[in-house]
């Protein structure tokens, strides 16, 4: 029996459970269970019934026992429905069922049925199968119920789901190989979702586009661009799908042994996907990293303790720069030279950009008024950076305070020391 866990990646896994527990999925179901007055009705299942082709045994014999053989190979036996549409564009998708008594749903696009041959589409096929597998759909659609507005969405989560989608697309292609273990036909198919060309058109030489892969691949890991698009990209699935198909799991999956840790599969594949964790390679956005973590903390700790709007809006701040800001910051925290990196990036900043003075500025004084209370030590530091650091007068730091001053600030009207009425 197949160890879906086991199989996936651990990131992918371990950022589902995060995701999960972060939008309180548990409660969220229960209520929405609750809530719930009469099935939920699957109006994609309307729309291909009405628009697309069901492949049944009667109309479609052949596609319908190699979908049934691929869902044999992947132990896979909840209901499920093939449906094919007819577009050129080389696409599928997969919708997990919104009801237990309803099926799952496939859908391919004619131009993957007509370019590929069996092995390519088995690959395709199951990689889809695999995304209802892995189950993952359910948490995009507690997501998306939480945030109908993508834009409303924190960029702090946003971007985690983004990463955590990519690597979703590599877990799928694991089952896609489970269901066709020939790495040849897999990277054709690459190939062909790639330049939708035939390669009856054109010399497709396998170990050439490995070669040329790899070099694509070098490529982005040194500029760390891969990071623009909702799937990862085809090096990084083709590699990924070569280092699955020589490793300890797959060959325990092909003798049907079970599945122990794999440390080297992991750690190709840690190694890999870290270009899809990095959203700048810039040294400038390094150092605006390390400016609004380091000038977060100090002015957070300007009254000896950072609250927690205080750590909530440097969070906020890094989430723009990097994927884990948390993780980022935590790291920036333990290195314990904040004051002697703040006043490095900042200078390096200030060097080539000028103008960013004044975003900085308002963005040390929005630390300040986090916690509702301006503090005169905190106002002090202020205007020591803003004139000594920033190279502002006195009068226009004073501007610049006072401009976020009047945006921001709201008093805590509870806290503290206040008579009693």
């Amino acid at each position: 029996m197949l160890n879906t866990d086991k199989i996936r990646l651990s990131l992918e896994q371990n950022l589902a459970r995060e995701l999960y527990d972060q939008i309180e999925g548990d409660i969220l179901e229960s209520v929405l269970k609750e809530a719930r007055i009469e099935d939920v009705e699957n109006q994609w299942k309307y729309i291909l019934e009405g628009h697309s082709f069901k492949i049944t045994e009667e109309m479609a014999p052949r596609l319908f026992h190699l979908f049934n053989e691929i869902k044999r190979k992947l132990e896979f036996d909840e209901p499920t429905d093939l449906f094919v549409t007819n577009s050129n564009q080389l696409n599928a998708f997969a919708i997990s069922r919104l009801e237990d008594n309803q099926p799952h749903i496939i859908n391919i696009n004619s131009g993957i049925i007509e370019k590929m041959d069996d092995n390519e589409l088995m690959f395709i096929i199951g990689h889809e199968v695999g995304h209802l597998i892995s189950n993952n759909a359910r948490i995009l659609k507690l997501v998306q119920f939480i945030f109908p507005d993508y834009n409303r969405m924190p960029l702090i989560l946003r971007h985690k789901i983004e990463l955590w989608q990519k690597l979703a697309e590599l877990t799928a292609d694991r089952f896609g190989f489970i269901a066709n273990p020939n790495l040849e036909k897999c990277v054709s198919g690459f190939f062909k979702l790639a330049s939708g060309l035939d390669t009856n058109r054109i010399k497709f030489d396998f170990n050439a586009y490995i070669h040329e892969n790899q070099k694509i691949l070098d490529f982005f890991k040194a500029n760390k661009a891969a990071n623009l698009t909702t799937h990862p990209i085809n090096p990084i699935r083709i590699k990924s799908a070569e280092a699955f198909s020589r490793s300890a799991t797959y060959k325990a999956i092909e003798e049907g042994r079970e599945i122990a840790g794999d440390e080297a599969l992991d750690k190709e594949i840690d190694d890999l996907t870290t270009v899809l964790m990095t959203l700048s390679s810039s040294e400038l956005d390094h150092n605006r990293k390390l400016f609004l973590a380091t000038g977060g903390l100090i002015m957070a700790h300007a009254d000896k303790q950072m609250a927690h709007d205080e750590y909530e809006r440097i969070i906020a701040a890094l989430s723009a720069k990097t994927i884990f800001p948390q993780e980022f910051l935590a790291s920036v925290m333990e290195k314990g030279d904040a004051a002697e990196v703040f006043r490095q990036s900042a200078a390096y900043i200030l060097e080539r950009n000028p103008s960013e003075r004044y975003p900085m500025l308002e963005y040390l004084t929005g630390i300040t008024l986090a916690d509702r209370k301006i503090l005169k030590e905190e106002l002090g530091f202020l205007y020591e950076v803003g004139v000594q650091g920033f190279g502002f007068s006195r009068k226009e730091a004073a501007q610049v305070i006072a401009g976020t001053i009047h945006r921001e600030f709201v008093p805590d009207m509870w806290s503290g020391n206040k008579q009693e009425a």
